[in-house]
């Protein structure tokens, strides 16, 4: 989770599943790679934003299934945060179709593709919240 002062960096999916709908940048580890490490290269990967892996505080963990190529999946997804002094300068690559901040107390919970996801929003918002 990307945050500036007190908004979300959201991206669109450009891929299946879920196309169109608001994710998280992230993906997949490879082997031999860490959490942080891993997230850190799909930060590259995806928007351009180029950070160290000791820059992520970790957040939770929540359960997903994710449909690839008609397999189920069941997933564990890591979340981070990753808070930013200014706004970075991004730009969409690989499966992001476009990305948008949004304010934390105005995300698009309705719109967001997977359940672990939006477990993860919940949850953080509870935290603003408090």
């Amino acid at each position: 989770m990307i945050i500036y002062q007190q908004e979300l960096l959201l991206v669109e999916r450009a891929i299946e599943p879920k196309k169109g709908y608001w994710d998280l940048p992230g993906g997949f580890i490879e082997y031999n790679e860490s959490l942080e490490q891993g997230l850190a290269r799909e930060l590259t990967e995806e928007l351009n934003l180029s950070i160290q892996a000791e820059q992520l505080a970790y957040f939770g963990s929540f359960a997903n299934q994710y449909c690839y190529q008609d397999v189920l999946y069941h997933t564990c997804d890591s979340f981070f945060i990753y808070r930013c002094a200014n706004k970075p300068e991004l730009k969409a690559m690989d499966d992001v179709a476009g990305w948008q901040w949004h304010a934390l107390s105005q995300l698009p919970m309705e719109k967001i593709a997977f359940s672990s996801v939006l477990q993860g929003l919940t949850q953080l918002v509870k935290q603003v919240e408090v």
